[in-house]
This record gives structure tokens, sequence and C-alpha cells, in this order.
């Protein structure tokens, strides 16, 4: 049997998590098997290492699958954000975070509609994960590839370190990654952003000779654009940090949004079972009242036939006893009788 190429493994591995979450464990082992009768041994570990999903995730990948289009854009305004951030534009930041907000809340709004994927139901919970992995997929390069091919074992979040998972560890996206793919693409515009800084720095930090061009020496001129080049850096560091601190908290008020809206949607179930609660509860108090009273009168009753059962018995003693005093007497005068006819 030939081995089979890289692209034949993540054929394999896309199969595998395109695949009912239920059929996950048995579908892997299959895999394992398939990738290592095809002569790839290291295939093999790599895909028998893979974790099962959780709901989460296979929902999530479910539908980065169904909505293709939909995720591509929102990573493509990852690409937008973060050359805004190198071109230090505000107003482009704030549009595009916007548009962030817009088109996340319209592909989470098809899902909750719908009420289910792939046939599983889905939870405000999980609602609020899709949420999380959305933003963390325009947030990081890494974490757009991973959803984009949809293979995700745990929903992300992005959080001001960098990317973890539902349960709060790092996530490991290198390894979910597809190949050919180094999970740091970048847009063109992105990548032509960061090219021209670069470009900046490399010609803004040459040597010069340390003479103008009559020959003379310009140390004192260096000196000072070193200075102002220092103070530029710092305050392009500045900035950078304060868009980094806005894409967080912006991020940070969607879930935080998302969740006030989750445990409202609790506290109105929870008030609404006080009330029924309530209501039921006055509803035994007043049974319970009325059999109480029942229960006295029952009591009465019967404590009344007690007392006439014990004169009964009484009576019936005395009726027993004079009855045995009428059977001897009987007898006595039946046998005077006799004697009385003997003589």
């Amino acid at each position: 049997m030939p081995a089979q190429d890289p692209t034949d493994l993540d054929t394999v591995v896309d199969a595998l998590y395109a695949r009912p979450l239920d059929e996950f464990i048995a579908a892997r082992d299959a895999a394992v098997r398939q990738v290592a009768d095809g002569g790839d041994r290291i295939g093999a570990e790599r895909v028998k290492r893979l974790p099962k999903p959780s709901v989460a995730a296979w929902v999530i990948n479910r539908v980065a699958r169904d909505h293709p289009e939909e995720i591509e854009a929102l990573a493509d305004l990852g690409d937008e954000l973060r050359a805004a951030t190198q071109d230090r534009d505000r107003g482009r930041l704030r549009a595009l975070d916007h548009l962030r907000r817009e088109r996340t809340e319209a592909l989470v709004r098809t899902v909750r509609e719908a009420g289910e994927v792939g046939g599983r139901t889905v939870s405000s919970a999980v609602l609020d994960r899709l949420t999380e992995t959305l933003t963390a997929a325009v947030m990081d390069p890494d974490a757009a590839v991973v959803v984009r091919a949809g293979r995700l074992s745990r929903a992300l979040q992005h959080v001001g370190f960098g990317i973890v998972d539902e349960q709060g560890e790092d996530a490991d996206l290198v390894a979910l990654h597809p190949a050919g793919s180094d999970g740091g693409q970048r847009s063109a515009r992105g990548a032509r952003a960061e090219g021209a800084a670069e470009a900046g720095k490399s010609s803004a930090g040459k040597p010069t000779a340390g003479k103008s061009s009559a020959g003379k020496p310009t140390a004192g001129k260096s000196s000072r654009a070193g200075k102002s080049s220092g103070a530029a850096e710092q305050a392009g560091s500045d900035l950078a940090a304060a868009e980094q601190a806005v894409e967080e908290s912006s991020a940070l008020v969607d879930r935080l949004e998302a969740r006030r809206d989750d445990v409202r949607e609790r506290l109105r179930t929870a008030d609404a079972a006080i009330e029924r609660g309530e209501g039921e509860l006055e509803r035994l108090d007043e049974e319970l009242e009325r059999l109480t009273a029942e229960r006295d009168e029952t009591r009465q009753v019967l404590d009344d036939a007690r007392e006439a059962a014990d004169e009964a018995r009484t009576d019936l003693t005395a009726v027993e006893d004079d009855l045995d005093d009428a059977v001897e007497r009987a007898a006595e005068a039946r046998r005077r009788r006799r004697e009385a006819r003997g003589r």
C-alpha cells in the first residue's frame, strides 16, 4: 500500500472533524489505522493525539463549514485591523472594530435563530463560546487559520496575553493548522504595511558617515535626530499598546454583554420558577389547613367511637354476667322440677 502524502493526511483530519460528534472516537481510531497502513507512522501518531472536540468546538467547526464566506470575511477583517494598528489610523480602527461587532453578531444571530447546528441544539452557553471564538479569529491570525479549517477541539478566547481555550488553558493552534499554512499568513495589505514599517526602520537605523554633504561633521544633528527618532518610536509603542487595550476591552465588553444577557435570561427563568413555587406553596398551605381541620374532626369522631366502644364493652360484660346467672337459675329450676315429678 503506498504511503500517504501530507495532503492526504490533511484530508483525513478534515474528514474526522467534519463527522458527527458522537462518532469522533471511532472515526479517529479508524483514521489512525488508515494513516499507519499508508506508512505514515508520524502522521498516525499525530492523528491519535487529536482530542475529541467539546460540544462548543464541534458546533463552531460546523458553523465554519456552513458559513465559510462569513468566516473568511472576519479573518480578512483581522488583517485590516492589524494593518490599521500598524498605520496608527484611529478612525479606521474604530470603524473596523464596529464592523467586527456587526459581522460577529450577525453570524451568531443566524445560528441562534436556526436553533440547531447539524441536528444538535445550540444552547446560550455555546453561543457565548461562538462569539468568543469568532472574536479570537479576528484578533489572532493563528486562530483565524484553525477556525477557517474547522479543526477546533476547544472553543477559543482572546485575552490580554494571547489565545486560550474555553477552559482557560493555552490553545495549541499550530498543531491543528492545515499543511502548507504557517498559521501566521497575513493579507497583502497587512504584509505591505509591515514591510513598509520594516523598511522605514532599516532606513532610519543605517549608520551615517557623520558628515554633511559639504564634508563637515554633523554629530549634533545626528544626536538630535536620534533623540527625536527614539521619542517617536516610544510614542508609537505607547499608541500600539493603547490600541491593543482598545481591542481587548472591546472583546471583553462583547463577552460580558453576552454573559449579561444569559444571566438575565436565567434570572427571568428563576423568577418565574419562584412565582410558580410560591403559588404552589400557598395552595399547599391552604390544603394543609383544610386537612388539619379534617384530621382534628376525624380524631374527635374516633375518640367518641372509642369511648362508645368502651361503654358497650362494659355493658356487654355486665349482660354476660347476668346471662350466666340466669342460665344457672334455669338449670336449678329444671332440676327441682324433675325431683318434684319423681316423688
